[in-house]
């Protein structure tokens, strides 16, 4: 794209926030120069384990945002994962309010600050939780200690540290007008640079009604003047959120993290919960969620199947699905950024139309044909042919929203933070 010009100035890029997993993976990715990726969320129960691969972001000038964990470590399901790691979780149990709400919370806020800025961190998630709504009592102690984390940045030398704020509410709340506007009016005169909104029920494999809807609320955040993030969201629900401007940026993990539920973060964890199941991370082209490995070998072995769904981009996959069979995850990443980066090169107002003409109606085709495959595993075959009707939804509701999306407000863009440009500088 260097011999583009464009009469009208560059478009805002859409950014990438990518939740940092699978460390010795991204780390051999980085070095053979195979993760486009610019902005990485470090989580701080897990930056011990990850400091080979901090080390190399920062040399290498990305932005690192940090997820201080509260949440979780707040959250009786949730607490006693890779979160207890984090230098302010409770050895006793889960975060209470009496260790957050002022008065109290000294010690998390300030050992927040002290940790950003001593890992040369550019963002901070604020300390938040997972609310009902804005009626919950954590939130009012949240947006308090949003505004106390800016004094104790400021006053540990971190002036330059933006705050991001994460709302993590219900998708009920968040398509409630009321409760919607309440938020918003409370979230106005916070020391945030950006809102994310982390909305449990959605994600990747939302419907196209509520990817409609969600696009509608996430607009009415714009009058708060700050970039929105669509956080835990990914596949072409992600896609028409940027491309239809709700959000400038997506944030998700390593084939995970694509979409957040947080209805079972307050119950107690079942006996011998956790771990085991299938793993569903091998993304082929027209085919939305991600599949397990033997479904994408069942699908490459039927008649035509290799022909319709091997990855064809030889900058991802040059031996095409021998490639992404062999490393799906780095698959899987670099076509979420492919997919991001020829939206941002598109003017903004034109980005929607772009979407739906080239994203959706090729993967549209694409997975009318896949449904239509001769296969042994009859419940693949159903899964591919609800894939085809879904994204036939697509096309259908949001055609229908492009039509009146020439006046909608779009969320502002990111720029580069100052310690940002001054490590690239140090690399020049």
């Amino acid at each position: 794209m260097s011999n583009v010009v464009y009469l009208h100035g560059q478009p805002a890029p859409i950014a990438r926030f990518l939740r940092v997993s699978e460390h010795r993976r991204l780390e051999h990715l980085l070095a053979a120069d195979r993760l486009p990726y610019d902005r990485f969320v470090i989580e701080a129960g897990s930056l011990k384990e990850q400091q080979d691969l901090v080390a190399a972001l920062k040399q290498k000038g990305h932005e690192l945002v940090l997820d201080t964990n509260v949440a979780e470590l707040s959250a009786i399901a949730k607490y006693s994962g890779h979160a207890r790691n984090a230098p302010w979780a409770n050895p006793d149990g889960v975060l209470t309010e009496a260790h957050l709400k002022a008065g109290s919370n000294e010690g998390v806020i300030s050992g927040v600050a002290r940790f950003a800025v001593e890992h040369g961190f550019s963002r901070v998630l604020a300390p938040s939780h997972f609310v009902s709504g804005p009626r919950d009592p954590w939130f009012a102690i949240d947006l308090h200690n949003c505004a106390a984390l800016r004094g104790a940045l400021d006053a540990e030398g971190g002036k330059q540290i933006a705050i991001d704020f994460p709302l993590m509410i219900p998708m009920r709340s968040l398509n409630d007008t009321p409760e919607r506007r309440s938020l918003i009016s409370r979230l106005a005169s916070l020391p945030n640079d950006t809102i994310w909104l982390r909305i449990s029920g959605f994600g990747a494999d939302g419907t196209a009604a509520g990817t409609r809807k969600y696009i509608a609320a996430a607009q009415d955040f714009h009058q708060l003047g700050k970039p929105v993030v669509a956080d835990g969201v990914g596949g072409l629900a992600g896609l028409a959120i940027v491309a239809f401007g709700a959000a400038a940026g997506l944030s998700y993990g390593v084939a995970a993290r694509e979409r957040f539920d947080a209805s079972g973060w307050h119950k107690p964890p079942k006996p011998g919960g956790g771990g085991g199941g299938a793993q569903y991370t091998v993304l082929l082209p027209g085919v939305d969620p991600l599949l397990r490995r033997e479904d994408a070998d069942a699908i490459m072995n039927s008649p035509g199947g290799r022909r319709l769904a091997a990855c064809i981009d030889r900058r991802c996959c040059p031996l095409g699905f021998d490639d992404t069979r062999r490393d799906p995850k780095g698959h899987f990443l670099r076509q979420r950024a492919f997919r991001c980066d020829e939206l941002s090169s598109v003017p903004e107002p034109m980005r929607a139309r772009h979407y739906l003409d080239k994203d959706l109606k090729a993967d549209e085709r694409r997975a009318k044909l896949l449904s239509k495959l001769k296969l042994s595993d009859a419940k693949l075959s159903m899964r591919l042919v609800e894939n085809a009707n879904r994204l036939d939804r697509f096309s259908e509701v949001l055609g229908s929203l492009e039509q009146t999306s020439a006046t909608a407000t779009r969320s502002l863009g990111f720029t580069i933070r100052p310690r940002d440009a001054q490590a690239k500088k140090d690399r020049r």
